[in-house]
């Protein structure tokens, strides 16, 4: 675990590796969006804090016209870059173009350049020039100057050199200081002007401070979030002094290895930046003191403990010792035996000191001055010492938990295998208020009810050993040699496992948080939210075990030491989280917007930063789209394809160098195109297709339903006329019957006629729509007559000598279809002769009927039909024969529908 920790740390400081061997940068800043920029000799290079991107004329990917950049300053989301043979240039941050200003000076190598009030202030060797964007017009300021420094205000630009300081009034430049600048800085309503024993404030409203300084001072720059500043002098030692008072300020800087600080920068993490030639360094802030502490014993394990107020150390192997104040004499250790000096816990109560040993348990007596061996228990080894409520609990290595009453001095219980301990290791105890004991006995965990004595181990996911309870927020947290933080209720079960995989060792709760040393490292975890803060700069210590707090701060023992930690100073840092390059298909720009691509074919990789620049983990990211569940990613490069057509939202978070989630979340759009088939235009057009193809099937469904409703109308009248005649008859009939049985004979007679007459009548008004068992040879030229008589259209017939001998049931139907035919096109249509024709060929019997005029077109409408059309589809669809109909030139019309049959006999 150490190894894998010790590799994420190494590469997150490979990462800044890169830029600190820059030996030939002039200039650093920190853009809006919080990526750091170096310009020098290697061009304009962007750092991330994973990686950087170096805008030069030697790099094809990100090309520049020039390399050799002498300075830039920061205009909003531009850089305004002074070069060494292309004059000025205005540097987007946000697409990586440039834009050259096109300046009236004859010298392209321009040394320094700032906007003060909307207007280009340019130095070039030997004369201080003005540029006005609005205009277009360059004028000279002053003329042979050597200008070092050129920095501006809101209200006042100044330049300072070896003939002393100088201020922009009324397009000249007043000297307002006589002295040698070695370095100056804009404030916001302010100058600072460094000179060989002074430090000058030099106000906007006139009014000038300074205080003295012992050593030359070559770096010096604004705090970043305040008029505050920082100095490095020649013996590389950091200062901090008050913007307004000049008072020096104490912070946690420790010294700087560069010397002849060209640079000086302060970011938003609270990193300074010190650029020379010998490369860039970066100094952080140290909230640690380390006192070391070695004794010479083969294993530097030990404890911190609290007796009289006092911190003290229990060595493993050199017995009781001070630490920042002496309280116990020299003479202490003399009282252990040899395996007594090696102490693994110690406790305070009533004055005394209990102390766990190797050989047993001991009690150090401060009246006295010395030690004493307890007979409390065997000699063995005992781990851990807890008490509370005048009991003292004493955890031993190979024989259970003991109870010893320290009122009465007698042992009340012990519990070890014989209670149900899976192990009689116990490496920690937690007692809580209710009389439940919590056990750490090796890799389990048990609990021990003391009212009932009742022992159960909970099942929990661990299978290193278990070091060290804390309870806080009514929920017990325990640290793991291996498995992380399990963090349980009081009734056992598991809520939460934090940093799986990790090594922890003990624990202490501090306002609300619990605390935990681990291998290496220290950490902060929230009660609430289980958020888990890793302690800057204290990943390169591994540490033992206790921790205790004393006058507002965290003392924490580790293997060569006392690592003391200002609890006062420390905060959150929530840095800026971003997309800081999207690759498509193999194009890449910078940052990110919204991202419009042609299919899920293409690869979209999005570079991920989080511009914290403090050392300490390797950050962590995780994403989601559309508001879905968070996905973790394998490192800083989210890559997406294959994604189907549409829009998508996508989130990612990242932590910060100390491993604490960060509130800014990264946001981009992904409009996924959909085929050309489907676009917004298409979908339009087939919305207004279908939409017609509805209301048209709606209109041939509503025609279809009027048409079989005519059918059935007809169908109804027919079947209401037949009805009428009969019931007529069957009551003539009637009459009849009764008129006979009363011998009223002529009046039977008259009945009899009467109904016959009627018969006859409805009898010779039906049309001859019905074969009625004759042969198609002397029905078909009856028809003929039946149609030229009533219609006076006339019938040409065609028939094959063998239609006869056909069934008779599709003789019938034949007949059917072609008075139905017939008819129909009479009605519909001028005609004056019909041709038809009735043979076989080919196995087929073929129907044919032509006419001089357009009788046949409705037969084929499945929509707008009548009773004829329904009825010879129907006979039609019964012997599977096919109908068609064709219209000619000349107005003239044919039905052609061919039967399946055998061959005629």
């Amino acid at each position: 675990m150490l190894s894998l920790l010790c590799i994420s740390f190494l590469s997150e400081a490979n990462n800044v590796s890169s830029i600190k061997t820059l030996s030939n940068v002039n200039k650093i800043l920190q853009d809006k969006d919080g990526f750091i920029w170096l310009a020098g000799q290697q061009g304009l290079t962007r750092f991330d804090a994973n990686s950087n991107v170096t805008f030069s004329l030697s790099n094809q990917e990100w090309p520049m016209p020039y390399s050799w950049i002498h300075n830039m300053s920061l205009i909003d989301d531009k850089l305004l870059l002074a070069t060494e043979t292309h004059g000025l240039w205005l540097f987007h941050t946000q697409t990586g173009t440039v834009k050259k200003i096109p300046v009236d000076i004859p010298k392209q190598n321009h040394f320094d350049a700032v906007m003060f009030k909307d207007e280009y202030y340019i130095n070039v060797p030997d004369k201080l020039y003005r540029y006005n964007p609005s205009t277009t017009e360059t004028i000279v300021i002053e003329s042979n100057i050597s200008i070092d420094h050129l920095v501006h205000n809101q209200e006042h630009l100044y330049i300072a050199n070896e003939e002393g300081l100088f201020q922009l009034q009324d397009n000249r430049l007043v000297n307002i200081l006589n002295e040698p600048i070695t370095a100056l800085k804009a404030l916001t309503n302010a100058v600072i002007a460094i000179t060989a024993n002074n430090i000058y404030r030099f106000s906007d409203d006139g009014t000038i401070s300074s205080i003295k300084h012992d050593e030359t001072i070559y770096g010096l720059t604004k705090a970043f979030d305040s008029d505050d500043f920082f100095t490095v002098n020649k013996k590389n030692t950091i200062s901090k002094y008050n913007g307004l008072s000049l008072a020096k300020i104490p912070h946690h800087y420790g010294q700087s290895k560069t010397l002849r600080i060209r640079d000086m920068f302060h970011d938003a993490s609270g990193v300074l930046w010190l650029v020379s030639n010998q490369g860039v360094e970066q100094v952080n802030e140290d909230y640690i003191t380390n006192h070391e502490v070695i004794f010479d014993i083969p294993i530097n394990a030990n404890e911190i403990k609290f007796f009289d107020n006092e911190i003290i150390i229990g060595s493993y192997g050199a017995g009781l010792q001070n630490f920042l104040k002496p309280v116990f004499k020299q003479s202490v250790n003399t009282g252990f035996t040899k395996k007594g000096l090696k102490i693994f816990d110690a406790i305070e109560v009533d004055k005394s000191l209990y102390i766990a040993s190797l050989d047993g348990l001991w009690r150090y007596d401060k009246n006295q001055g010395k030690v004493t061996k307890l007979n409390i228990i065997a000699d063995q080894l005992v781990l851990k010492l807890r008490h509370k409520n005048n009991l003292l609990y004493i955890a031993t290595n190979y024989d259970g938990l003991y109870i010893y009453d320290l009122a009465s001095e007698k042992m009340i219980n012990h519990v070890d295998v014989n209670n149900g301990l899976l192990s009689p290791e116990i490496i920690d105890v937690l007692t809580l208020n209710n009389g439940t004991v919590w056990i750490a006995n090796s890799r389990h965990i048990s609990i021990y009810q003391q009212t009932t004595n009742v022992l159960t181990t909970i099942n929990s996911p661990n299978k290193s050993k278990v070091v060290s309870f804390v309870l806080v927020d009514n929920k017990i947290f325990a640290s793991t040699l291996g498995d992380g933080i399990l963090v349980f209720n009081q009734q056992g079960d598991l809520l939460a496992q934090l940093y799986k995989d990790h090594s922890f060792t003990e624990m202490i709760v501090i306002n609300g948080d619990v605390w935990v040393s681990g291998q290496p490292g220290l950490y902060r975890i929230s009660a609430k939210n289980y958020q888990v803060t890793m302690i800057e700069n204290t990943q390169q210590y591994s540490f033992v075990s206790s921790m205790l707090v004393k006058d507002d701060t965290l003392y924490a023992i580790h293997y060569s030491g006392i690592l003391a930690l200002d609890l006062s100073e420390q905060k959150q840092f929530n840095p800026n989280v971003i997309i800081s390059k999207t690759t498509i298909s193999g194009k890449a720009k910078l940052l990110n917007k919204s991202i419009e691509i042609d299919s899920g074919n293409d690869v979209i990789t999005l570079d991920l930063a989080s511009l914290d620049f403090r050392p300490g983990l390797a950050k962590k990211y995780q994403y989601r789209i559309n508001n879905s569940q968070w996905q973790q990613i394998s490192n800083n490069q989210l890559t997406l394809t294959g994604l189907a057509s549409g829009h998508y939202n996508v989130e990612i978070m990242a932590t910060n160098s100390l491993g604490h989630w960060s509130d800014v979340i990264a946001y981009t759009e992904i409009d996924v195109a959909y085929p050309w088939y489907w676009t917004i235009e298409l979908k339009i057009f087939y919305i207004i297709i279908a939409l017609f193809t509805v209301l048209l099937t709606s209109w041939l469904l509503f025609l279809r339903t009027k048409s079989i409703k005519n059918i059935h109308s007809l169908l109804k009248d027919d079947m209401k006329n037949c009805g009428r005649i009969m019931k007529t008859i069957q009551r003539n009939l009637q009459l009849t019957s009764t008129s006979l049985a009363s011998n009223e004979i002529e009046h039977s007679k008259q009945l009899i006629e009467k109904s016959l007459v009627m018969l006859k009548e409805s009898l010779d008004s039906q049309e001859p729509d019905s074969l009625s068992g004759k042969e198609l040879s002397v029905a078909i030229p009856f028809l003929a007559d039946y149609v030229q008589n009533k219609y006076e259209v006339k019938l040409h017939c065609t028939l094959d000598d063998k239609i006869d001998s056909l069934k008779y049931e599709l003789r019938s139907d034949i007949y059917k279809v072609i008075f139905e035919a017939l008819i129909s096109g009479i009605f519909k249509s001028d005609v004056k002769n019909f041709k038809l024709t009735l043979q076989e060929v080919k196995k087929k019997l073929w129907l044919s009927i032509n006419s001089d005029s357009d009788s046949f077109n409705q037969l084929n409408s499945r929509i707008n039909f009548d009773l004829a059309s329904y009825t010879i589809r129907q006979i039609t669809n019964k012997h599977h024969a096919s109908m068609n109909t064709f219209e000619n030139d000349d107005g003239s019309s044919q039905l052609v529908i061919s039967f399946p049959l055998m061959t005629l006999d």
